[in-house]
């Protein structure tokens, strides 16, 4: 599927859909950047706590412009030259690259699984809690709750006589009016053979609420705190995981029956400073936590390579044509008038149908911005 456009349930695609999402990511990016404006000291220097700061704004290289790209598979272009901040958590443009990649790995990984016979549930593990618990209290406690469960013995013996071979983790978080912050974990269990998950699920609830217990947090009931669904789940999982707002998995979804994600919250922060408070709140505790956890040797197992953020980014670039070099003074004026989805909007219009419409509104911007120094020189 070309990244440059959005996949609709008829299957076709619509590049106008996916460009007005790409403008709402670079909107919703400035809105974080107003929120996270923190600096500390490192290494004798200032710089931002939340890298998202700069995250294709700031040059890597001085003396070279920004770079324009354009990936001729995907249809989409790019910029080049610029630092990237790679969160999944706070940057809605790094995150919705680095999630399709892990998305493409989560699918690639399940179908191998079950090409070799093995079977997979998804596991979803969650406790009680209340408006006015700390999320960082939540996710520690959960932390310790989690590191008693997978230390029971019991636990281990069960699962390696189910033919349990490994997990993948990926955490979420929603906040609701009533409930407050709502830290959950959705696993995806691999055996090599069948099981009854509802049994493993009875099973699973009773030792879960147990180890929440003894770790110092409110214990879910026996319905709530575990999930278990088939294979069949799994596979729904693992196929929205990753995609745009509106289908994806994970922070970027849009919230269920009052509950609102991160990027809900950041979508409303124009007009409600407590959901500013909260996404710093979640920013800050999130911040250096993985998305998505493997166990140990279960890549190996399912043939998937490593890969880094990083590379997911990064790769991209590596297969576009560069188009041109934006100079320092046209780039801040991009900046400026935040026009940077609109420019990226031009090359691919540009390239697609032999025009030159990019000149035409670099020059528009120049002769805007000179119009204002004159005005505000007789001001």
């Amino acid at each position: 599927m070309p990244a440059g456009h959005d996949l609709q349930e008829n299957g076709t695609f619509s590049k106008i859909e996916y460009a007005t999402r790409r403008i709402e990511r670079f909107a919703l990016q400035e809105m974080a950047r107003s929120i996270l404006r923190e600096m500390v000291e490192r290494n004798g220097k200032m710089t931002y706590v939340h890298q998202v700061r700069n995250c294709l704004r700031a040059k890597i290289t001085k003396k070279k412009g920004v770079t324009l790209f354009y990936n001729v598979e995907r249809e989409q272009a790019n910029f080049g030259n610029l630092q990237r901040c790679y969160s999944v958590w706070n940057c809605p443009i790094c995150s919705m690259t680095i999630t399709e990649g892990r998305r493409t790995e989560l699918k690639k990984g399940l179908a191998n699984w079950i090409d070799m016979g093995g079977h997979a549930y998804l596991v979803t593990f969650t406790n009680s809690h209340h408006r006015g618990d700390c999320l960082d209290g939540l996710l520690q406690g959960q932390k310790k709750a989690f590191k008693k469960f997978w230390e029971k013995t019991k636990v281990v013996k069960m699962l390696k006589r189910l033919g349990y071979q490994g997990r993948i983790v990926a955490t979420e978080v929603t906040w609701g009016e009533q409930n407050g912050w709502h830290p959950h974990y959705h696993m995806i269990f691999f055996f090599d053979h069948q099981i009854d998950a509802n049994g493993l699920q009875s099973y699973l609830a009773l030792e879960w609420q147990d180890a929440c217990t003894k770790a110092g947090l409110k214990a879910p009931d026996l319905i709530h705190g575990v999930d278990v669904r088939n294979g069949t789940y799994a596979a729904k999982y693992v196929s929205k995981w990753g995609l745009e707002e509106e289908v994806t998995k994970g922070h970027l979804k849009k919230g269920l029956n009052g509950s609102l994600t991160p990027f809900d919250l950041l979508r409303g922060c124009s007009t409600n400073n407590h959901y500013k408070a909260l996404f710093k709140e979640f920013a800050d505790v999130f911040k250096g936590k993985q998305q998505l956890v493997w166990s140990k040797g279960l890549k190996d197992l399912l043939g998937i390579k490593q890969v880094t953020d990083e590379q997911l980014i990064e790769e991209t670039e590596k297969t576009s044509i560069e188009i041109r070099e934006l100079g320092d003074l046209i780039w801040e004026l991009i900046l400026k008038y935040q026009k940077r989805a609109h420019v990226l909007q031009l090359v691919e219009q540009d390239y697609q149908n032999g025009t030159n419409s990019l000149y035409d509104f670099i020059d528009g911007l120049a002769q805007i911005h000179a119009g204002e120094m004159i005005t505000n020189s007789r001001n």
